[in-house]
């Protein structure tokens, strides 16, 4: 009865919602009914970051705070919310709860005076930029010059979560609840001035891992962060715990397809196994999973082909704990020099699913028109921790070439040409470490380069699909390339 219940309000909504639909289509055909660009909303929370970067460290000691806040709603039993990550009609419920929802953040500070960052990752598939934008704004009173001057917002990208994003429900409609993400923002606001609050002094150390066997990459050209990176924050005051800060790039999905469930995903279950075993807290970053990067849970890694997705989920978790605990005793001590830079980067909008949801208003985000084409207005960041680490923060699901080099050539591309813009890592020393911190201030999709770029959604392609076009990549490079010219 249930499933008949949720097929006829799913028909039912469609039918109800065909002018919204009607109208959605004729506008992202026609481009008609778009706003010219805007001026003073665009600029409006965004932040720079640093006013100047340094080379040397200034003081001894690094500053670091920590907060989690649950975000699991209390009336998920009584109350509609989809999971967002499977586009599925009618759209998925979600029935129940495996594991809690958290928002995380970390507070840094290289106590310079120049102002603390603050990094807060989501359980979620995707946050937008404007909701960003909106906590940024509830921290107003602690931000500036001195304070802090870079707020970060990121999702795990989860496909287990609440659908944050609005793509997930039964279109026309939006799945976002906006009672729940008007208490993701409160949250989030409030575990970021608790991180601000809560800094203390002590010493940074940075690891990383090349673990090949523990990631598969879905989509040639293979291209692959293999590293699984850890900084680790002792503090002086031996009464207060250590932060686990973890970035790699996987996908979330493993609790798969037919999940009717809300989960966290490893990054919860890897969190549990840290903070049972060591007196730290813990934070896991998103890194570059366009590409649809993967965790390998195969026998390969010990992992019994018998298990249920859960569990191998959860064994999974272990092993990246154990990791975990592996790099911790190995890191080098960071210098406390911390550079951060942003910039805004209009990404042109040509792919009709990303036109029609924009136009039906599934996700909060207003893209405008100049010259004739659409656009919306995103971010990137370049931060530098440290003398040798460098990380790209990419608005949405970066495939890892564009960062780490391996495109196609103009034989085997799909569209027969070649890329115009350098891989990312070849602007820094051989030695550095390049990072990426993914879906980072926005979720504009995946971003792929342009000369492997189809619009038929043929095998080998379902990237596309979820993208705000055939430009997106040469946008992301080309702004890259002048923010990191700028600073370095």
């Amino acid at each position: 009865m249930a499933i008949i219940t949720r097929w006829l309000s799913a028909i039912l909504a469609v039918l109800i919602g065909l002018p919204t639909l009607f109208s959605a289509v004729f506008q992202s055909l026609t481009k008609i009914g778009y706003d010219e660009r805007p001026t003073e909303a665009i600029s409006e929370n965004f932040l720079e970051g640093s006013k100047n970067f340094v080379d040397e460290a200034v003081a001894e000691y690094w500053s670091a705070g920590y907060a989690r806040r649950i975000l699991t709603p209390d009336d998920i039993e009584s109350k509609k919310y989809f999971l967002g990550g499977f586009l599925k009609f009618p759209a998925q419920e979600a029935t129940g709860v495996v594991d809690d929802l958290c928002v995380r953040a970390v507070v840094l500070d290289d106590n310079s005076g120049r102002g603390s960052a603050a990094f807060a990752w989501v359980d979620g598939v995707g946050f937008m930029n404007a909701d960003i934008k909106e906590i940024r704004e509830k921290l107003a009173d602690i931000t500036g010059n001195g304070k802090l001057i870079s707020i970060d917002i990121g999702s795990t990208h989860t496909h287990s979560g609440i659908d944050t994003q609005g793509l997930w429900g039964n279109i026309p409609y939006s799945g976002r609840n906006q009672n729940y993400i008007d208490s993701i923002i409160n949250k989030a606001a409030d575990a970021i001035r608790e991180a601000y609050n809560n800094r203390s002094e002590g010493t940074l150390y940075y690891s990383s891992k090349a673990c090949p066997e523990m990631f598969s990459d879905g989509r040639d050209p293979y291209s692959i962060d293999e590293k699984i990176h850890l900084f680790r924050f002792v503090p002086n005051n031996s009464s207060k715990k250590e932060i686990y800060i973890t970035n790699f790039g996987a996908h979330p999905i493993n609790l798969g397809w037919s999940n009717t469930e809300i989960s966290g995903d490893f990054p919860y279950y890897i969190e549990q196994a840290v903070t049972s075993k060591k007196n730290a807290d813990f934070i896991f970053i998103q890194g570059a999973i366009g590409g649809a990067i993967h965790n390998n849970m195969g026998t390969e890694n010990g992992i019994a082909e018998e298990l249920t997705s859960y569990e191998k989920m959860k064994e999974y978790s272990l092993l990246v704990a154990d990791i975990l605990y592996e790099l911790a005793e190995k890191g080098k001590t960071v210098e406390p020099v911390l550079n951060i830079a942003h910039a805004q980067v209009d990404f042109e909008v040509n792919n009709f699913i990303f036109l029609l949801a924009e136009r039906a208003g599934l996700c909060n985000v207003t893209a405008f028109k100049e010259d004739g084409k659409i656009y919306l207005t995103s971010e990137i960041g370049y931060v530098e921790i440290g003398k040798n680490i460098k990380i790209i923060e990419a608005p949405g699901e970066v495939l890892p070439e564009l960062v780490y080099g391996g495109f196609f050539s103009a034989d085997k591309a799909y569209n027969g040409t070649e890329y115009p813009y350098a891989a990312l890592n070849t602007y820094f020393d051989k030695d550095d470490e390049i990072l990426v911190f993914g879906l980072c201030n926005d979720a504009v999709g995946y971003i792929v380069p342009d000369n492997d770029y189809s619009s038929s959604n043929e095998e080998g392609h379902y990237e596309e699909t979820v993208s705000t076009g055939s430009y997106s990549a040469s946008a992301f490079s080309k702004a890259f390339e002048k923010l990191i010219k700028d600073w370095r």
